[in-house]
């Protein structure tokens, strides 16, 4: 005797080739393909992702990301991806770029682009000159501020670097703190010298 509910699925549907279970995959951030959550380098494009901490049984990311690759609404995909970028982790630079790569709706993925920018990861810059290619002038457009917006941030850090006059710091503003640190320097050498000398 069979079950005759007409309803009832007599097997399990087959499983979504897109679907992405973050406990046991991570996504590369450079070319967006998914691979084992336990691989440090990305089997399709080499980079290394050790630096980069899967979402993994995150309570937060982990719904969120799966929302934004698989939710029916795009602007729910497109909501998620926007609560995941304003985290600022770069645990969700794999998703950002699955989604740039795949979405079928452009607001998604433009959106993907912008937290893409966001970020500022050098990981985001093969993403986001792929996404150069994109079929919708929008998710170019973002794509080429994502990049405006790496640039700008690496070009800032180099700043911190160097000597000051390479880092943009005022040689005035500088001389006058060296002055100071000078003479503070004597002051404590002459207290030192009239302390030995009382003895």
């Amino acid at each position: 005797m069979g079950n005759n509910n007409p309803y009832h699925a007599a097997n399990n549907p087959p499983p979504n080739p897109n679907f992405i279970d973050f406990n046991t995959q991570r996504i590369c951030p450079a070319c967006g393909k998914a691979i084992n959550i336990n691989h440090n380098f990305c089997k399709y494009c080499g980079v290394d992702l050790s630096a980069i901490e899967p979402i993994g049984k995150d309570n937060i990311l982990n719904p969120l990301a799966t929302t934004a690759v698989t939710d029916s609404d795009a602007d729910v995909r497109k909501e998620a991806l926007d609560t995941i970028g304003s985290f600022k982790d770069k645990k969700a630079l794999g998703v950002l770029t699955y989604v740039l790569f795949n979405d079928p709706d452009p607001r998604c993925r433009k959106e993907a682009a912008d937290e893409l920018g966001d970020l500022h990861h050098p990981y985001s810059l093969e993403a986001l000159t792929r996404a150069l290619k994109d079929q919708s002038p929008d998710v170019r457009k973002e794509a080429i501020e994502g990049l405006k917006k790496i640039k700008e941030h690496t070009k800032s850090k180099d700043q911190k670097k160097g000597k000051p006059e390479e880092r943009g710091i005022e040689t005035e503003k500088l001389d006058d703190f060296k002055e100071k640190e000078e003479a503070k320097e004597e002051e404590n050498f002459k207290t030192d010298e009239d302390f030995t000398n009382s003895f």
